[in-house]
């Protein structure tokens, strides 16, 4: 499993219709409107990076009125970083 998160700006107006439409997408577990240089921060999940690479170049930009996308991959489950 791939955890990751996006960091997503839309074009002005746009912010309504491209919510429903990434919210439908079954690799968006997570969806938060924000203020600022980013529009939404997604939180995704796949079952592998070829997956996440799919899915961010093919589904995600391809989304209309999206301008642009950042992706930031987990670099490891909490339960390694956690102490016991």
């Amino acid at each position: 499993m791939v955890s990751s998160y996006a960091l997503v700006r839309v074009q002005p107006s746009m912010e309504r219709e491209i919510y429903r439409k990434v919210k439908a997408f079954p690799e968006v577990k997570g969806i938060v409107l924000t203020y600022g240089e980013y529009d939404f921060i997604l939180r995704i999940e796949t079952d592998s990076l070829d997956d996440l690479d799919h899915f961010v170049f093919n589904k995600l930009r391809g989304t209309e009125g999206i301008v642009s996308t950042t992706t930031l991959i987990e670099a490891r489950p909490p339960s390694i970083v956690e102490e016991k």
